[in-house]
Protein backbone atom coordinates (compact mmCIF):
# COMPACT_ATOMS: atom_id res chain seq x y z
CA UNK A 1 0.00 0.00 0.00
CA UNK A 2 1.04 3.51 -0.46
CA UNK A 3 0.96 6.00 1.86
CA UNK A 4 1.16 9.94 0.69
CA UNK A 5 3.27 12.11 2.69
CA UNK A 6 2.60 15.42 4.19
CA UNK A 7 4.32 18.32 3.10
CA UNK A 8 6.97 18.40 5.99
CA UNK A 9 7.82 14.24 5.48
CA UNK A 10 9.54 12.30 2.51
CA UNK A 11 7.09 10.14 1.43
CA UNK A 12 7.01 6.56 3.34
CA UNK A 13 8.21 3.78 0.86
CA UNK A 14 6.06 1.64 -0.96
CA UNK A 15 5.24 -1.93 -0.36
CA UNK A 16 6.81 -4.40 -3.44
CA UNK A 17 3.79 -5.26 -5.59
CA UNK A 18 4.82 -9.36 -5.20
CA UNK A 19 3.33 -10.84 -2.25
CA UNK A 20 6.60 -12.83 -0.33
CA UNK A 21 5.61 -16.25 0.11
CA UNK A 22 7.62 -18.39 3.35
CA UNK A 23 7.77 -21.79 2.22
CA UNK A 24 8.37 -24.90 4.08
CA UNK A 25 9.39 -26.86 0.88
CA UNK A 26 9.89 -30.71 2.14
CA UNK A 27 10.68 -33.80 0.55
CA UNK A 28 8.78 -36.45 2.55
CA UNK A 29 9.07 -40.34 2.79
CA UNK A 30 5.13 -40.69 1.48
CA UNK A 31 5.62 -38.76 -1.68
CA UNK A 32 8.95 -38.43 -2.11
CA UNK A 33 8.40 -35.15 -4.10
CA UNK A 34 8.79 -31.45 -3.54
CA UNK A 35 7.23 -28.34 -5.62
CA UNK A 36 5.66 -25.42 -3.43
CA UNK A 37 8.59 -23.64 -3.96
CA UNK A 38 8.48 -23.88 -7.88
CA UNK A 39 4.48 -23.76 -7.77
CA UNK A 40 4.35 -20.46 -5.90
CA UNK A 41 6.99 -18.98 -7.90
CA UNK A 42 5.26 -19.40 -10.89
CA UNK A 43 1.78 -18.04 -9.66
CA UNK A 44 3.96 -14.71 -8.94
CA UNK A 45 5.19 -14.61 -5.34
CA UNK A 46 8.47 -13.40 -4.29
CA UNK A 47 9.48 -16.85 -2.27
CA UNK A 48 11.96 -17.25 0.64
CA UNK A 49 12.63 -20.50 2.87
CA UNK A 50 10.61 -20.00 5.99
CA UNK A 51 13.74 -19.69 8.61
CA UNK A 52 13.14 -22.84 10.86
CA UNK A 53 15.47 -20.94 13.78
CA UNK A 54 13.32 -17.48 13.45
CA UNK A 55 10.30 -16.73 14.82
CA UNK A 56 7.42 -15.93 12.17
CA UNK A 57 6.11 -12.93 13.92
CA UNK A 58 6.97 -9.91 12.14
CA UNK A 59 7.28 -11.09 8.58
CA UNK A 60 4.64 -10.08 6.24
CA UNK A 61 2.86 -11.92 3.07
CA UNK A 62 1.96 -15.68 3.41
CA UNK A 63 3.57 -18.37 5.43
CA UNK A 64 3.22 -21.41 3.38
CA UNK A 65 3.38 -25.16 4.70
CA UNK A 66 4.30 -27.78 2.51
CA UNK A 67 2.52 -31.39 2.54
CA UNK A 68 4.44 -33.65 4.88
CA UNK A 69 6.24 -31.38 6.70
CA UNK A 70 5.29 -32.30 9.61
CA UNK A 71 7.10 -35.36 9.06
CA UNK A 72 10.84 -33.09 8.86
CA UNK A 73 12.86 -33.73 11.60
CA UNK A 74 13.09 -29.89 12.41
CA UNK A 75 9.03 -29.68 12.19
CA UNK A 76 8.27 -30.30 15.94
CA UNK A 77 10.66 -28.28 17.52
CA UNK A 78 9.49 -25.12 15.16
CA UNK A 79 6.10 -25.51 16.30
CA UNK A 80 7.03 -26.20 20.03
CA UNK A 81 8.95 -22.65 19.71
CA UNK A 82 6.91 -20.54 17.40
CA UNK A 83 3.36 -21.95 17.27
CA UNK A 84 2.05 -18.99 18.53
CA UNK A 85 3.99 -16.57 17.02
CA UNK A 86 2.57 -18.22 13.59
CA UNK A 87 -1.26 -17.03 14.80
CA UNK A 88 0.46 -14.15 15.75
CA UNK A 89 1.55 -13.17 11.94
CA UNK A 90 -1.87 -14.23 11.23
CA UNK A 91 -3.04 -11.73 13.43
CA UNK A 92 -1.55 -8.95 11.62
CA UNK A 93 -3.29 -9.48 8.64
CA UNK A 94 -1.58 -12.11 6.63
CA UNK A 95 -2.15 -15.12 5.12
CA UNK A 96 -1.30 -18.77 6.70
CA UNK A 97 -1.39 -22.18 4.76
CA UNK A 98 -1.18 -25.20 5.64
CA UNK A 99 -0.85 -27.91 2.92
CA UNK A 100 -1.69 -32.27 4.07
CA UNK A 101 0.01 -33.14 6.38
CA UNK A 102 0.03 -37.50 7.93
CA UNK A 103 -2.31 -37.76 10.89
CA UNK A 104 0.55 -40.18 12.46
CA UNK A 105 2.69 -37.26 12.94
CA UNK A 106 -0.15 -34.47 13.27
CA UNK A 107 -3.36 -34.73 13.48
CA UNK A 108 -4.27 -31.17 14.92
CA UNK A 109 -1.99 -27.97 13.51
CA UNK A 110 -0.28 -26.62 16.53
CA UNK A 111 -0.80 -23.25 15.37
CA UNK A 112 -4.51 -22.93 15.86
CA UNK A 113 -5.51 -20.54 17.63
CA UNK A 114 -8.63 -21.21 20.66
CA UNK A 115 -11.13 -19.63 18.00
CA UNK A 116 -10.36 -22.25 15.57
CA UNK A 117 -10.85 -26.25 15.60
CA UNK A 118 -9.75 -29.16 13.42
CA UNK A 119 -8.58 -32.40 13.36
CA UNK A 120 -6.83 -34.55 10.29
CA UNK A 121 -7.73 -38.47 9.93
CA UNK A 122 -6.96 -40.89 7.49
CA UNK A 123 -9.67 -41.07 4.97
CA UNK A 124 -8.45 -39.88 1.62
CA UNK A 125 -11.26 -38.99 -1.16
CA UNK A 126 -11.18 -38.36 -5.06
CA UNK A 127 -14.99 -37.11 -5.09
CA UNK A 128 -14.93 -33.39 -3.76
CA UNK A 129 -17.95 -31.33 -3.44
CA UNK A 130 -17.53 -27.33 -3.83
CA UNK A 131 -19.45 -25.78 -0.79
CA UNK A 132 -18.53 -22.37 -1.24
CA UNK A 133 -18.01 -21.87 -5.03
CA UNK A 134 -17.51 -18.02 -4.37
CA UNK A 135 -14.50 -18.33 -2.33
CA UNK A 136 -11.12 -16.75 -4.13
CA UNK A 137 -9.67 -20.30 -3.21
CA UNK A 138 -11.28 -22.53 -6.04
CA UNK A 139 -11.84 -19.48 -8.44
CA UNK A 140 -11.05 -21.20 -12.32
CA UNK A 141 -11.37 -24.64 -10.93
CA UNK A 142 -13.21 -27.13 -12.94
CA UNK A 143 -16.78 -27.52 -11.50
CA UNK A 144 -19.70 -29.74 -12.75
CA UNK A 145 -22.76 -30.17 -10.97
CA UNK A 146 -21.47 -28.83 -7.75
CA UNK A 147 -18.36 -31.28 -7.52
CA UNK A 148 -14.24 -30.68 -8.82
CA UNK A 149 -14.60 -32.74 -11.98
CA UNK A 150 -11.67 -34.76 -11.60
CA UNK A 151 -10.89 -38.17 -12.19
CA UNK A 152 -7.89 -41.01 -11.76
CA UNK A 153 -5.78 -40.13 -8.41
CA UNK A 154 -6.92 -39.13 -4.90
CA UNK A 155 -6.99 -35.36 -4.36
CA UNK A 156 -8.39 -35.53 -1.20
CA UNK A 157 -5.35 -36.83 1.42
CA UNK A 158 -5.62 -37.17 5.17
CA UNK A 159 -9.00 -35.23 5.69
CA UNK A 160 -10.63 -33.33 8.69
CA UNK A 161 -13.00 -35.70 10.91
CA UNK A 162 -13.31 -32.15 12.82
CA UNK A 163 -13.27 -28.24 11.98
CA UNK A 164 -14.83 -25.49 14.03
CA UNK A 165 -15.21 -22.14 13.19
CA UNK A 166 -14.36 -22.97 9.48
CA UNK A 167 -15.98 -22.07 6.63
CA UNK A 168 -15.64 -25.23 4.37
CA UNK A 169 -14.71 -24.66 0.68
CA UNK A 170 -14.31 -28.20 -0.27
CA UNK A 171 -15.48 -31.30 1.35
CA UNK A 172 -16.05 -35.17 0.76
CA UNK A 173 -19.96 -34.76 0.39
CA UNK A 174 -22.45 -32.16 0.23
CA UNK A 175 -22.91 -31.99 4.04
CA UNK A 176 -19.10 -30.78 5.15
CA UNK A 177 -18.20 -34.18 6.58
CA UNK A 178 -14.90 -34.57 5.96
CA UNK A 179 -13.59 -31.42 4.76
CA UNK A 180 -10.52 -31.30 2.38
CA UNK A 181 -9.85 -27.12 2.00
CA UNK A 182 -11.31 -24.53 4.69
CA UNK A 183 -10.55 -21.14 5.61
CA UNK A 184 -10.83 -19.82 9.08
CA UNK A 185 -10.00 -15.68 10.48
CA UNK A 186 -8.06 -14.68 13.09
CA UNK A 187 -7.56 -11.15 13.65
CA UNK A 188 -6.99 -9.09 10.62
CA UNK A 189 -5.62 -12.27 8.71
CA UNK A 190 -6.72 -15.73 7.78
CA UNK A 191 -5.49 -19.28 7.94
CA UNK A 192 -5.94 -21.76 5.52
CA UNK A 193 -5.91 -25.79 5.52
CA UNK A 194 -5.79 -28.04 3.09
CA UNK A 195 -6.10 -31.84 2.89
CA UNK A 196 -4.53 -31.75 -0.80
CA UNK A 197 -0.93 -32.72 -2.12
CA UNK A 198 -0.74 -29.88 -4.94
CA UNK A 199 2.45 -28.95 -4.36
CA UNK A 200 3.85 -31.88 -4.66
CA UNK A 201 5.00 -32.74 -8.43
CA UNK A 202 8.75 -32.78 -8.75
CA UNK A 203 10.67 -36.14 -7.83
CA UNK A 204 14.58 -35.72 -6.79
CA UNK A 205 15.47 -35.14 -10.05
CA UNK A 206 13.65 -32.13 -10.27
CA UNK A 207 10.95 -33.64 -13.19
CA UNK A 208 7.72 -33.12 -12.97
CA UNK A 209 6.02 -36.17 -12.53
CA UNK A 210 2.18 -34.75 -11.69
CA UNK A 211 -0.47 -35.94 -14.15
CA UNK A 212 -1.67 -32.13 -16.18
CA UNK A 213 -4.72 -32.56 -14.42
CA UNK A 214 -3.47 -32.23 -10.98
CA UNK A 215 -0.69 -29.49 -12.25
CA UNK A 216 -3.40 -27.07 -13.62
CA UNK A 217 -5.66 -27.50 -10.94
CA UNK A 218 -2.05 -26.53 -8.27
CA UNK A 219 -1.59 -23.59 -10.92
CA UNK A 220 -5.00 -22.26 -9.75
CA UNK A 221 -4.69 -23.02 -6.46
CA UNK A 222 -1.33 -20.82 -6.39
CA UNK A 223 -2.38 -17.86 -8.17
CA UNK A 224 -5.64 -17.85 -5.99
CA UNK A 225 -3.50 -18.01 -2.99
CA UNK A 226 -1.88 -14.81 -4.23
CA UNK A 227 -4.99 -12.70 -4.89
CA UNK A 228 -6.54 -13.95 -1.67
CA UNK A 229 -3.01 -12.64 0.19
CA UNK A 230 -3.17 -9.40 -1.64
CA UNK A 231 -7.16 -8.67 -0.51
CA UNK A 232 -6.39 -10.02 2.95
CA UNK A 233 -3.78 -7.24 3.05
CA UNK A 234 -5.92 -4.57 1.48
CA UNK A 235 -8.78 -5.58 3.97
CA UNK A 236 -10.72 -6.71 0.61
CA UNK A 237 -11.04 -10.57 1.70
CA UNK A 238 -14.76 -11.63 1.77
CA UNK A 239 -16.07 -12.17 5.83
CA UNK A 240 -15.61 -15.92 6.85
CA UNK A 241 -19.42 -17.77 6.35
CA UNK A 242 -18.69 -20.44 9.13
CA UNK A 243 -19.72 -23.81 8.50
CA UNK A 244 -21.99 -25.88 10.97
CA UNK A 245 -19.93 -29.38 11.87
CA UNK A 246 -22.57 -32.12 10.65
CA UNK A 247 -24.11 -34.39 12.94
CA UNK A 248 -23.66 -37.65 12.34
CA UNK A 249 -27.09 -40.14 13.61
CA UNK A 250 -27.40 -43.64 13.61
CA UNK A 251 -30.61 -45.28 12.45
CA UNK A 252 -30.58 -48.63 14.47
CA UNK A 253 -32.41 -51.75 12.35
CA UNK A 254 -34.74 -52.91 14.20
CA UNK A 255 -34.07 -56.35 15.12
CA UNK A 256 -30.40 -55.63 15.76
CA UNK A 257 -28.53 -56.64 19.02
CA UNK A 258 -25.61 -54.35 20.56
CA UNK A 259 -22.39 -55.25 22.34
CA UNK A 260 -20.39 -52.81 24.02
CA UNK A 261 -16.70 -52.61 24.32
CA UNK A 262 -14.97 -50.20 27.26
CA UNK A 263 -11.65 -49.78 25.76
CA UNK A 264 -8.73 -48.17 29.06
CA UNK A 265 -11.00 -45.63 31.10
CA UNK A 266 -7.37 -45.09 33.42
CA UNK A 267 -7.06 -41.56 33.12
CA UNK A 268 -10.66 -41.17 33.59
CA UNK A 269 -10.71 -42.62 36.81
CA UNK A 270 -7.20 -40.41 37.67
CA UNK A 271 -8.50 -37.37 36.10
CA UNK A 272 -12.21 -37.08 34.84
CA UNK A 273 -14.18 -39.68 36.11
CA UNK A 274 -17.47 -37.66 34.98
CA UNK A 275 -16.47 -39.08 31.50
CA UNK A 276 -17.04 -42.96 32.51
CA UNK A 277 -19.84 -42.43 34.09
CA UNK A 278 -20.86 -40.50 31.04
CA UNK A 279 -20.17 -43.61 29.09
CA UNK A 280 -21.87 -45.90 31.49
CA UNK A 281 -24.92 -43.80 32.17
CA UNK A 282 -25.43 -43.81 27.99
CA UNK A 283 -25.24 -47.35 27.98
CA UNK A 284 -27.78 -47.69 31.18
CA UNK A 285 -30.11 -45.46 29.27
CA UNK A 286 -30.05 -47.26 25.71
CA UNK A 287 -30.34 -50.89 26.75
CA UNK A 288 -33.66 -51.17 25.03
CA UNK A 289 -33.28 -49.16 22.56
CA UNK A 290 -30.70 -50.29 21.33
CA UNK A 291 -30.76 -54.01 22.71
CA UNK A 292 -26.97 -53.66 24.44
CA UNK A 293 -26.84 -57.54 25.78
CA UNK A 294 -23.32 -56.78 27.54
CA UNK A 295 -20.55 -54.40 27.93
CA UNK A 296 -17.49 -55.20 27.91
CA UNK A 297 -14.03 -53.30 29.25
CA UNK A 298 -10.92 -54.01 28.19
CA UNK A 299 -8.68 -53.62 30.64
CA UNK A 300 -6.47 -50.68 32.29
CA UNK A 301 -9.64 -49.66 34.31
CA UNK A 302 -7.28 -47.84 36.75
CA UNK A 303 -3.78 -45.78 36.08
CA UNK A 304 -1.88 -46.69 38.65
CA UNK A 305 -3.98 -48.81 40.69
CA UNK A 306 -5.08 -46.73 43.46
CA UNK A 307 -7.68 -46.98 45.77
CA UNK A 308 -9.07 -43.81 44.95
CA UNK A 309 -9.18 -44.36 41.03
CA UNK A 310 -10.42 -47.82 41.81
CA UNK A 311 -13.48 -46.26 43.61
CA UNK A 312 -13.91 -44.03 41.28
CA UNK A 313 -14.58 -46.59 38.50
CA UNK A 314 -16.20 -48.68 40.54
CA UNK A 315 -19.09 -46.12 40.88
CA UNK A 316 -19.21 -45.50 37.12
CA UNK A 317 -20.03 -49.28 36.69
CA UNK A 318 -21.91 -49.53 39.17
CA UNK A 319 -24.59 -47.18 37.16
CA UNK A 320 -24.96 -50.24 34.71
CA UNK A 321 -26.32 -52.75 37.62
CA UNK A 322 -29.64 -53.98 37.45
CA UNK A 323 -29.38 -52.49 34.32
CA UNK A 324 -26.90 -54.20 31.87
CA UNK A 325 -24.58 -56.87 32.50
CA UNK A 326 -20.80 -56.29 32.38
CA UNK A 327 -17.53 -58.33 32.17
CA UNK A 328 -14.00 -56.38 33.35
CA UNK A 329 -10.88 -57.83 33.22
CA UNK A 330 -7.78 -56.53 34.70
CA UNK A 331 -4.74 -53.85 32.45
CA UNK A 332 -1.35 -53.52 32.62
CA UNK A 333 -1.55 -50.25 34.95
CA UNK A 334 -4.34 -52.23 37.16
CA UNK A 335 -1.31 -54.64 38.75
CA UNK A 336 1.41 -54.04 41.24
CA UNK A 337 2.38 -50.39 43.15
CA UNK A 338 1.52 -47.62 41.59
CA UNK A 339 0.23 -49.49 38.18
CA UNK A 340 3.54 -50.69 36.86
CA UNK A 341 2.55 -54.65 36.80
CA UNK A 342 5.62 -55.86 38.39
CA UNK A 343 3.08 -58.07 40.68
CA UNK A 344 -0.10 -59.20 40.21
CA UNK A 345 -1.61 -57.65 43.37
CA UNK A 346 -4.70 -54.94 42.40
CA UNK A 347 -7.56 -53.57 44.29
CA UNK A 348 -9.71 -55.09 41.86
CA UNK A 349 -11.76 -57.83 43.93
CA UNK A 350 -11.89 -55.02 46.74
CA UNK A 351 -13.97 -52.38 44.77
CA UNK A 352 -15.64 -55.54 42.60
CA UNK A 353 -17.62 -57.64 44.50
CA UNK A 354 -16.93 -61.22 43.52
CA UNK A 355 -19.98 -62.39 45.82
CA UNK A 356 -22.38 -59.62 43.90
CA UNK A 357 -20.95 -60.59 40.41
CA UNK A 358 -21.15 -64.13 40.73
CA UNK A 359 -25.22 -64.05 41.55
CA UNK A 360 -25.98 -62.33 38.31
CA UNK A 361 -27.32 -63.94 35.87
CA UNK A 362 -25.02 -65.06 33.08
CA UNK A 363 -22.29 -65.56 35.65
CA UNK A 364 -20.38 -69.03 34.38
CA UNK A 365 -17.99 -69.27 36.84
CA UNK A 366 -14.02 -67.72 37.41
CA UNK A 367 -10.26 -69.50 37.45
CA UNK A 368 -10.06 -68.75 41.23
CA UNK A 369 -12.91 -68.51 43.55
CA UNK A 370 -13.20 -64.99 44.94
CA UNK A 371 -11.25 -63.19 42.38
CA UNK A 372 -12.65 -61.58 39.33
CA UNK A 373 -9.32 -61.57 37.44
CA UNK A 374 -10.70 -64.45 35.64
CA UNK A 375 -14.25 -65.24 34.72
CA UNK A 376 -16.70 -66.58 31.72
CA UNK A 377 -20.10 -65.55 31.19
CA UNK A 378 -23.15 -66.97 29.14
CA UNK A 379 -26.32 -64.88 27.52
CA UNK A 380 -28.19 -65.42 24.77
CA UNK A 381 -28.74 -62.83 21.60
CA UNK A 382 -29.59 -63.25 17.74
CA UNK A 383 -31.06 -67.00 18.44
CA UNK A 384 -27.36 -68.16 19.54
CA UNK A 385 -25.93 -68.89 22.48
CA UNK A 386 -22.23 -66.91 23.17
CA UNK A 387 -19.78 -67.38 25.63
CA UNK A 388 -17.53 -64.55 27.28
CA UNK A 389 -13.66 -65.45 28.38
CA UNK A 390 -12.23 -62.54 30.30
CA UNK A 391 -9.02 -63.23 31.10
CA UNK A 392 -5.73 -61.25 33.32
CA UNK A 393 -3.67 -59.10 32.18
CA UNK A 394 -1.11 -61.40 30.28
CA UNK A 395 -2.45 -65.00 31.22
CA UNK A 396 -0.25 -67.30 33.15
CA UNK A 397 -0.05 -70.75 31.30
CA UNK A 398 -2.71 -72.15 34.38
CA UNK A 399 -5.39 -69.30 33.48
CA UNK A 400 -4.98 -70.35 29.84
CA UNK A 401 -5.24 -74.25 30.42
CA UNK A 402 -8.53 -73.36 32.67
CA UNK A 403 -9.65 -71.21 29.25
CA UNK A 404 -8.87 -74.13 27.29
CA UNK A 405 -11.49 -76.27 29.98
CA UNK A 406 -14.38 -74.01 30.08
CA UNK A 407 -14.48 -73.68 26.41
CA UNK A 408 -14.36 -77.30 25.67
CA UNK A 409 -17.10 -77.52 28.13
CA UNK A 410 -19.53 -75.08 26.32
CA UNK A 411 -18.39 -76.38 22.62
CA UNK A 412 -21.97 -75.60 21.65
CA UNK A 413 -21.38 -71.46 22.51
CA UNK A 414 -19.86 -68.85 20.43
CA UNK A 415 -16.62 -67.55 22.07
CA UNK A 416 -15.47 -64.22 22.83
CA UNK A 417 -12.52 -63.51 24.56
CA UNK A 418 -11.41 -60.66 26.12
CA UNK A 419 -8.31 -59.53 27.18
CA UNK A 420 -6.31 -56.53 28.03
CA UNK A 421 -2.83 -57.34 25.09
CA UNK A 422 -3.45 -59.14 22.53
CA UNK A 423 -3.10 -57.29 19.18
CA UNK A 424 -0.93 -54.60 18.05
CA UNK A 425 -2.02 -51.61 16.17
CA UNK A 426 -0.28 -52.95 13.15
CA UNK A 427 -3.70 -55.37 13.13
CA UNK A 428 -1.07 -58.05 14.23
CA UNK A 429 -0.92 -59.99 17.21
CA UNK A 430 1.77 -59.42 19.47
CA UNK A 431 4.65 -61.80 19.36
CA UNK A 432 7.75 -61.75 21.30
CA UNK A 433 9.57 -64.01 19.54
CA UNK A 434 8.67 -61.85 15.85
CA UNK A 435 12.07 -59.78 15.48
CA UNK A 436 11.18 -57.46 12.65
CA UNK A 437 7.68 -56.54 13.26
CA UNK A 438 6.92 -53.67 16.28
CA UNK A 439 6.25 -55.39 19.66
CA UNK A 440 6.04 -52.12 22.02
CA UNK A 441 4.30 -53.07 25.48
CA UNK A 442 4.06 -56.74 24.87
CA UNK A 443 3.16 -58.76 28.10
CA UNK A 444 6.82 -60.18 27.94
CA UNK A 445 8.36 -56.80 28.13
CA UNK A 446 7.14 -56.29 31.69
CA UNK A 447 8.61 -57.25 35.18
CA UNK A 448 5.05 -58.99 36.15
CA UNK A 449 5.85 -62.52 37.71
CA UNK A 450 5.08 -65.94 36.66
CA UNK A 451 4.23 -67.68 33.43
CA UNK A 452 3.16 -64.32 30.57
CA UNK A 453 1.42 -65.07 27.12
CA UNK A 454 0.88 -62.30 24.57
CA UNK A 455 -1.39 -62.57 21.85
CA UNK A 456 0.32 -65.38 19.39
CA UNK A 457 0.82 -67.47 21.99
CA UNK A 458 -3.35 -66.89 22.87
CA UNK A 459 -4.35 -67.70 19.41
CA UNK A 460 -1.88 -71.01 19.38
CA UNK A 461 -2.80 -72.38 22.52
CA UNK A 462 -6.30 -71.06 23.45
CA UNK A 463 -7.80 -69.33 20.10
CA UNK A 464 -7.72 -71.47 17.38
CA UNK A 465 -8.79 -75.13 18.68
CA UNK A 466 -12.51 -73.56 19.72
CA UNK A 467 -15.00 -71.96 18.59
CA UNK A 468 -14.17 -68.03 19.15
CA UNK A 469 -15.65 -65.86 17.18
CA UNK A 470 -14.08 -62.23 18.12
CA UNK A 471 -10.88 -61.65 20.30
CA UNK A 472 -11.13 -57.93 22.06
CA UNK A 473 -8.30 -56.16 23.30
CA UNK A 474 -7.08 -52.04 24.34
CA UNK A 475 -3.84 -51.30 25.57
CA UNK A 476 -1.77 -50.22 22.44
CA UNK A 477 -1.12 -46.55 21.84
CA UNK A 478 -0.52 -45.33 18.39
CA UNK A 479 -3.61 -44.82 16.64
CA UNK A 480 -5.30 -47.67 18.74
CA UNK A 481 -7.13 -49.67 16.50
CA UNK A 482 -6.56 -52.57 15.00
CA UNK A 483 -8.45 -55.61 12.96
CA UNK A 484 -8.09 -58.96 11.27
CA UNK A 485 -9.83 -62.12 10.61
CA UNK A 486 -8.01 -65.56 10.81
CA UNK A 487 -9.40 -68.96 10.61
CA UNK A 488 -9.52 -71.26 13.00
CA UNK A 489 -8.64 -75.09 13.31
CA UNK A 490 -12.35 -75.70 12.01
CA UNK A 491 -12.06 -73.38 9.66
CA UNK A 492 -14.26 -70.51 10.45
CA UNK A 493 -12.95 -66.87 10.89
CA UNK A 494 -12.06 -65.44 14.31
CA UNK A 495 -12.35 -61.81 14.24
CA UNK A 496 -9.80 -59.78 16.10
CA UNK A 497 -10.45 -56.13 17.33
CA UNK A 498 -7.94 -53.51 19.13
CA UNK A 499 -10.03 -50.21 20.35
CA UNK A 500 -8.16 -47.46 22.72
CA UNK A 501 -8.65 -44.44 23.05
CA UNK A 502 -7.01 -42.88 26.09
CA UNK A 503 -4.58 -41.04 23.55
CA UNK A 504 -6.89 -38.59 22.70
CA UNK A 505 -7.62 -35.26 24.23
CA UNK A 506 -9.19 -35.66 27.78
CA UNK A 507 -7.84 -39.41 28.09
CA UNK A 508 -10.12 -40.57 24.98
CA UNK A 509 -12.96 -37.91 24.62
CA UNK A 510 -15.68 -40.47 25.81
CA UNK A 511 -15.66 -42.95 22.50
CA UNK A 512 -16.18 -46.38 23.14
CA UNK A 513 -17.39 -49.17 20.62
CA UNK A 514 -20.50 -50.46 19.74
CA UNK A 515 -20.92 -53.63 17.80
CA UNK A 516 -24.08 -54.17 16.02
CA UNK A 517 -25.44 -57.58 15.23
CA UNK A 518 -28.19 -57.12 12.60
CA UNK A 519 -30.77 -59.71 11.87
CA UNK A 520 -29.21 -61.74 9.16
CA UNK A 521 -26.74 -63.11 12.05
CA UNK A 522 -23.66 -62.50 9.83
CA UNK A 523 -23.48 -58.95 9.33
CA UNK A 524 -21.50 -56.62 12.22
CA UNK A 525 -21.72 -52.71 12.26
CA UNK A 526 -19.10 -51.73 13.98
CA UNK A 527 -19.48 -48.19 15.39
CA UNK A 528 -17.30 -45.94 17.72
CA UNK A 529 -19.46 -43.25 19.93
CA UNK A 530 -18.83 -40.65 22.30
CA UNK A 531 -21.78 -39.45 24.70
CA UNK A 532 -19.66 -36.10 25.31
CA UNK A 533 -20.15 -34.51 21.67
CA UNK A 534 -22.93 -37.44 20.51
CA UNK A 535 -21.19 -38.23 16.90
CA UNK A 536 -19.54 -41.00 15.69
CA UNK A 537 -16.21 -41.21 14.38
CA UNK A 538 -16.20 -41.84 10.58
CA UNK A 539 -12.16 -42.99 10.22
CA UNK A 540 -12.49 -46.02 8.22
CA UNK A 541 -10.68 -47.95 11.18
CA UNK A 542 -13.82 -46.82 13.55
CA UNK A 543 -16.42 -47.37 11.43
CA UNK A 544 -16.68 -50.14 9.28
CA UNK A 545 -18.78 -53.69 8.97
CA UNK A 546 -17.63 -57.17 8.91
CA UNK A 547 -19.43 -60.08 7.79
CA UNK A 548 -18.90 -63.30 10.11
CA UNK A 549 -17.91 -65.78 7.76
CA UNK A 550 -15.91 -63.49 5.71
CA UNK A 551 -12.14 -61.91 5.78
CA UNK A 552 -11.11 -59.07 3.95
CA UNK A 553 -9.30 -60.27 0.66
CA UNK A 554 -5.92 -58.71 2.30
CA UNK A 555 -4.99 -57.92 6.20
CA UNK A 556 -4.56 -54.69 6.55
CA UNK A 557 -1.20 -52.91 6.29
CA UNK A 558 0.99 -52.03 8.89
CA UNK A 559 0.03 -48.74 9.31
CA UNK A 560 2.34 -47.22 11.57
CA UNK A 561 5.35 -46.91 9.24
CA UNK A 562 5.79 -45.65 5.31
CA UNK A 563 5.57 -48.17 2.91
CA UNK A 564 8.63 -49.55 1.56
CA UNK A 565 7.98 -47.77 -1.67
CA UNK A 566 7.40 -44.40 -0.10
CA UNK A 567 3.93 -44.29 -0.47
CA UNK A 568 1.13 -44.15 1.58
CA UNK A 569 0.12 -47.48 2.02
CA UNK A 570 -3.42 -48.01 0.93
CA UNK A 571 -6.69 -49.15 3.01
CA UNK A 572 -8.19 -52.04 3.13
CA UNK A 573 -11.21 -52.41 1.36
CA UNK A 574 -12.99 -53.95 3.98
CA UNK A 575 -12.89 -50.98 6.69
CA UNK A 576 -15.58 -48.94 4.70
CA UNK A 577 -17.86 -46.79 6.23
CA UNK A 578 -21.66 -48.54 5.96
CA UNK A 579 -23.79 -46.21 3.68
CA UNK A 580 -27.09 -47.72 4.59
CA UNK A 581 -26.62 -47.40 8.30
CA UNK A 582 -24.96 -44.19 9.08
CA UNK A 583 -26.48 -40.61 7.37
CA UNK A 584 -25.13 -36.79 8.01
CA UNK A 585 -27.01 -34.16 8.78
CA UNK A 586 -26.47 -30.27 9.53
Amino acid sequence: MTHVSTSDLPAAPAKPSAVTAYVWDYQDAWTKQTGATQLLVEAGFDVQPLAKDQSPWGLSGMIFIGSFASDDPAYAKYMEQYSEDLYKFVDDGNLLVQMTQADQTENRPPFLPTTLEARRCDRDFSELHVLSSANTLVKGFPVEKNKVAWSGERLGWETFDRQGGFQVILSSDGNATYPVLMEGAYGQGRIVLAAMHLDKFRNADGKNVATPQRHELAQAFAKNLLQHAKDIDARKAKAIAVTPSPRVQRSFEQGSWTLALLPDTQVYSVRYPGLYSAQTAWLRAHVEERNIKYALHLGDITDNNTETEWQRAAESMKLLEGHLPYVIVGGNHDYGPSGDASTRDTFLNQYFSFDETSAREGFGGAYEQGKLDNTYHLFEAGGHKWIVVALEWAPRDEVVAWANQVMAKHADRKGILVTHAYMFSNSRRYDHTDKTSPNHWNPHNYRTPGSKNDGQQLWDKLVRKHNFVFTFNGHVLNDGTGYRADKNDAGNYVHQMLANYQMRELGGEGYFRLLEFTPDGNTVNVLTYSPLYDRYLLDQDQTFTIRLDEAPADQPLQRDEPASDGIKPPKSELLKASSQTLKATQ
